[in-house]
């Protein structure tokens, strides 16, 4: 892992995770505990939107050539 990915990471996590989390809990402090649950709950999912945009979609997931399913063999 080469710098500039560990300060992704780092960031992610951050505005994924403990920005949401400070943002639950200051709203929730102050008397307003749905507006602190929508917070979290938009910024946790806007994270995992990020995390799968920037990580999981480029990933080539494909199965080994020149196995047939068992549709396509015929039997």
């Amino acid at each position: 892992m080469n710098g500039r990915d560990a300060v992704t990471l780092t960031l992610t996590v951050v505005a994924a995770i403990i920005l949401p989390g400070l943002a639950n809990w200051g709203f929730s402090t102050l008397g307003y505990p749905w507006i602190g649950s929508a917070a979290w709950a938009l910024g946790y999912g806007l994270g995992v939107v990020f995390i799968w945009y920037e990580w999981v979609r480029p990933l080539e997931i494909t199965g080994p050539e020149g196995v047939n399913r068992s549709e396509d063999s015929g039997e």
